[in-house]
């Protein structure tokens, strides 16, 4: 924030200025104790370094034809000669045919909504989902994993076995003999804290060991063997809401907690989102939490979790970590995005659709599958000279990147803390526009809204407000 004087016809107007939203989404605290660069209020805006304010990218269809209901599972199968994108929606788990841009089905009369996970093994993938009896395909022959638990609900692959928890105990896990993933034998399971009244909700590979979560615990499998197996506990307190709601990022593993967004860095966890977004945390509709997803792109957290009373993800909040570390990183929150799950494909980072029969493509173009973002940015109530003393607001402006114009761009007022009002449209190039404020705007408090709701990108570089106190006290 920067004030300077400015001469204008005799009158010194005084600047108020501000080119860094870099500390993102933060309430927890009242408004007058925010930092200057913090937003208490945000939608589909993110500031990932000093002087750029940009709206988030956009969404496309990957399928134009829907597939036969919501997508509970999305897979990249590599085999040695081709790679397959695989997704279960609705009935059906389907593979992608570039040839003719459309999904082919692999097999059907499966579970309409029971999430789906896929591993690859030696020879083939191997699809598990908790209700149907697992299966395999080698990219031309599907055929049952014989053997196998037949109500696994995970399939991951650990020191070249493969691991799962049948649905029946959920408290254990079962494994099969390394490279053998069709010979499972009876001694091969682990009980993790059975009786405790919580079940395994996702396994995950973390560098060299296999991390358990329960929905109120952590429980890491060290070894190479059920000879050397060893299991500890190192939280009982914290744990994984979903199969799809925990993702490795180098040396951390972040996931989706009942109590907000947490990383585990291989001893201990860390609640990120309660010491900057616990109200919103506090709108997740906790009774649906289960379906939350995770996925890492671009150097950001993707957190896909159901806000208010919706029943499926409709929201993803957004953590971008600093460099070399996990903890004190900054949120934001993006709105209109159905993620049910994610996954990193080649270049390109995929959703499944929560709502339809669709694979959606993240972080790109801009515009969400043809309507344009909505996005608004609301900065801290500043006391521009005193809090004793009003001030006259002349006019203020906004500084575009020059990418997109800044007609597009509009910004918002809310004088001592009451409605926000829009200015009078002044000039513009495709770099500043000026707004103006009625002569009669005058107050104590002043409060930005920066708001972008037209096609195309938005690249906001700063906004400077004109204001002249008054002479005289009150």
């Amino acid at each position: 924030m920067a004030v300077v004087i400015v001469a204008d016809k005799n009158i010194l107007w005084q600047e108020w200025a501000i080119n860094d939203f870099t500390e993102g989404l933060i309430d927890r605290v009242e408004d007058d104790l925010l930092p200057f660069n913090a937003t208490s209020d945000c939608q589909n805006f993110i500031a990932r370094k000093v002087g750029s304010l940009q709206k988030r990218r956009g969404q496309a269809r990957w399928n134009s034809s829907a597939l036969p209901g919501p997508v509970h599972g999305i897979y990249a199968y590599y085999t040695s000669t081709n790679g397959y994108l695989i997704a279960a929606a609705g009935d059906a788990v389907s593979y992608w045919d570039s040839n003719d841009s459309v999904f082919r089905s692999l097999k059907t009369g499966l579970d309409l909504y029971a999430p789906t996970c896929f591993e690859t093994c030696v020879n083939y993938m191997v699809a598990f989902n908790g209700v149907n009896a697992p299966w395999k395909w080698d990219g031309n022959t599907i055929s049952s994993l014989a053997n196998a638990p037949s109500d696994g609900q995970f399939a991951v692959l650990f020191k070249e076995k493969l691991f799962t928890v049948p649905k029946s105990t959920p408290s254990t896990v079962c494994w099969s003999d390394s490279f053998q993933p069709e010979s499972w034998p009876a001694v091969n399971y682990w009980d993790v804290r059975k009786g405790d009244g919580d079940v395994i909700t996702c396994l995950k590979v973390h560098y060299d060991e296999l991390i358990i979560f329960k929905r109120r615990s952590i429980s890491v499998l060290r070894g190479t063997n059920l000879d050397d197996f060893r299991l500890d506990i190192p939280d009982n307190s914290t744990g994984c809401v979903g199969p799809f709601a925990a993702v490795s990022v180098g040396p951390y593993l972040y996931f989706i907690s009942d109590d907000g967004l947490c990383v585990w860095n291989g001893a201990r966890t860390v609640n990120l989102s309660r010491e900057k977004i616990p109200n919103l945390w506090a709108r997740v509709n906790k009774e649906y939490i289960h379906k939350a997803a995770i996925g890492y792109w671009n150097g950001l957290v993707w957190a896909a979790v159901p806000l208010d009373s919706v029943q499926y993800n409709n929201a993803v909040l957004i953590y971008y970590p600093p460099e070399g570390g996990a903890t004190g990183g900054k949120f934001w929150l993006w709105t209109g995005i159905n993620a049910s799950c994610f996954l990193r494909y080649g270049d390109k980072f995929l959703s499944g659709d929560a709502t339809g029969g669709y694979v959606n493509r993240q972080d790109y173009g801009t515009d969400d599958f043809g309507d344009a973002i909505n996005a608004y940015w609301v900065g801290k109530a500043f006391d521009i000279v005193q809090a004793e003393r009003k001030c006259r607001f002349g006019w203020a402006v906004i500084q575009d990147s020059g990418d997109a114009s800044a007609g597009d761009v509009n910004i918002q007022f809310s004088i001592d803390y009451g409605n926000y009002v829009d200015l009078v449209a002044g000039e513009y190039d495709n770099l500043v526009r000026r707004y103006n404020f009625f002569d009669t705007y005058t107050g104590r408090y002043l409060k930005p809204k920066i708001v972008h709701n037209a096609l195309g990108g938005c690249e906001v570089r700063g906004i400077k407000v004109f204001f002249m106190p008054f002479t005289r006290g009150l």
